[in-house]
């Protein structure tokens, strides 16, 4: 039920005549198609999401999609300038421009992949104008930290019984989620943690990036991207994130890793030069060099940067995998998470189990 205070201060002055929520994702917020002078779409903040969080938020996607029309425009609060509002209970809502498409179907071909890698190029070209640094990424330092951690609590959801912890649709797929990584964790995992390592110990440049641009966060209409959305997870950090993510997203990754990275960075650098991206020198996304997954490397070859990004990228996307596959495990079964779509669950554990047969066993 939406407040009224709700209707009063967001839906009213935007002329909304009509509300119809919409399925639920997996981040707990909750969205309402909202339609009148235009569509629009108004959200529900979870639960417990610090204000200073959206505030930030705020700050970047406002600016931003005053230069990527891309990207969704918040609406004011009634009297004021903000962007969102409190209702009396503190929970967050905020209201924006409802973005037009559909995401890409899993089997996505490469052309359409490198598509919206041209798309996430346009919007990092924007995002780096906000703000840009160099240092040590988080998705690295963080991945490091996350892995640590997974050695010390996976362990102990492999022999738990699964019939009185998890749902009966989930019961096989995290099954053969445990077997997955009871296979190669002990095996795969300490390269990873080495690659991550080498990695983070570099300084490369970071600026504002979307950190889950996955397949369905990018909308195409008529095979073009019209919309980029959802920004919980924006954040300072290395452009390789975001491609990474993106990249992971389909079913052509499970086949041929290397193939998609090579697509994406080809429609990544069509439309942001690869200089602004990792430091200058020169570009050629035809090299087979450095597209091995975790195949070790040594300094950053700043004269040859696409062979370096390539490999951060990959070695971000394996760890990547590997760890979400890891957490949907403990999540599901050492600590009983719900999630309002089960089948969507198992559809990720599964294509999680896909991608990372397509990885290399070490």
């Amino acid at each position: 039920m939406i407040p009224a205070e709700i209707r009063q201060r967001l839906l009213d002055p935007n002329g909304v005549r009509s509300v119809v929520p919409m399925a639920p994702g997996m981040s707990g917020a909750e969205l309402f198609r909202c339609d009148g002078a235009q569509p629009l779409v108004l959200r529900c903040w979870p639960s417990g999401t610090p204000v200073d969080r959206v505030r930030q938020i705020h700050a970047v996607v406002v600016p931003l999609a005053k230069t990527c029309d891309r990207i969704a425009k918040y609406r004011a609060v009634a009297g004021s300038n903000q962007t969102f509002a409190i209702d009396g209970s503190g929970m967050i809502w905020d209201l924006a421009t409802w973005m037009p498409g559909q995401p890409l179907g899993y089997d996505a071909p490469l052309e359409s992949i490198g598509a919206g890698a041209a798309a996430i190029g346009e919007a990092h070209e924007s995002l780096r104008r906000i703000a840009s640094s160099h240092g040590s990424a988080p998705a690295l330092t963080e991945r490091i930290d996350r892995l640590k951690w997974l050695n010390q609590h996976l362990p102990s959801c492999f022999g738990a019984n699964l019939g009185d912890r998890v749902h009966p649709s989930l019961v096989a797929p995290l099954e053969a989620a445990r077997r997955q990584l009871q296979s190669n964790w002990t095996a795969v995992t300490p390269t990873i943690a080495t690659d991550l390592r080498h990695w983070a110990a570099r300084e490369l440049p970071l600026q504002y990036v979307f950190r889950d641009v996955h397949r369905e966060h990018l909308l195409f209409t008529s095979g073009s991207v019209s919309g980029i959305i959802d920004y919980d997870a924006i954040r300072i950090d290395t452009p390789a994130t975001d491609l990474a993510r993106w990249a992971t997203s389909f079913a052509a990754f499970s086949t041929n890793p290397g193939q998609v990275i090579r697509q994406v960075l080809a429609g990544y650098l069509h439309e942001r030069p690869l200089k602004d991206a990792f430091n200058g020198g020169s570009v050629d996304i035809n090299s087979s060099t450095g597209i091995g997954i975790g195949s070790g490397f040594g300094p950053i070859n700043l004269n040859a940067p696409t062979s370096d990004f390539r490999t951060l990228v990959l070695t971000i996307a394996e760890s990547s995998l590997w760890i979400s596959l890891a957490n949907w495990v403990i999540w599901l079964v050492g600590q009983t998470r719900q999630f309002p779509d089960f089948q969507r669950v198992a559809e990720r554990l599964s294509r999680l189990i896909e991608s990372t047969d397509a990885l290399p066993k070490r």
